[in-house]
Order: C-alpha cells, then sequence, then structure tokens
C-alpha cells in the first residue's frame, strides 16, 4: 500500500469519526453505503483494507457534498496527509484548493 492509499484511509477514518459528531450517523452511514465504504471507527480493525481506492475516493465525494465546511476539511486533510482528493473534487473548487495554499504558506511562515 503508497503513501496516498494510506492517507484517504487515514482521511476516511477521521471523516468517518468526524462526521458522525457533526453531520449525524445517518449522513455518514449514507455517505459510506453510497461509496462503497465499510464504516469503521478504529484502524486496528481487520476490516480496515478492504476498502478500495476507488470506494475510498468516492467516500470523499459523497462527504463533500455535506457542505462547504466538509469541502475545506477535506482539502485540509488532504494536505496533512499527503493525498490526492479526487480529480472531481479539486476541479469543482480550485479557488478553496488555492486558499488551503495560502493559508498553509502563511502558516509555514
Amino acid at each position: 500500500m503508497n503513501q496516498n492509499e494510506t492517507g484517504l484511509q487515514e482521511m476516511v477514518s477521521i471523516l468517518g469519526r468526524r462526521g458522525q459528531t457533526i453531520y449525524g450517523r445517518q449522513s455518514i452511514v449514507e455517505a459510506c453505503t453510497k461509496a462503497g465504504v465499510i464504516l469503521i471507527d478504529t484502524p486496528d480493525d481487520e476490516r480496515y483494507d478492504e476498502n478500495s481506492r476507488k470506494s475510498l475516493e468516492r467516500f470523499l465525494l459523497e462527504y463533500s457534498k455535506l457542505g462547504p465546511a466538509a469541502r475545506l476539511t477535506l482539502l485540509i486533510l488532504s494536505k496533512q496527509y499527503e493525498a490526492t482528493l479526487p480529480e472531481e473534487l479539486a476541479r469543482k473548487k480550485k479557488s478553496l484548493v488555492d486558499i488551503v495554499s495560502l493559508l498553509s504558506d502563511f502558516m509555514n511562515q
């Protein structure tokens, strides 16, 4: 498993837990169902590696539909975990990508 895929798994794990608190368990369960992702609360679960890269990316797309804050969270986590977001997300919100890049530059000064 490469670093990008590991980053995606970490992001989905964080977003699954975070999303249940913010958007409600049902919203996250629906996003997981649409994406074909197993909702797991801990990376130690033996089923953790069963999620394919394609299903992880579909989950990120579904999560992004929860609102602007969800999209911004995706961008920030992708920077932290050095994970590549699905092309659909990067294309749609290019201005958000630029904002996060500027914010990152500012924080590193």
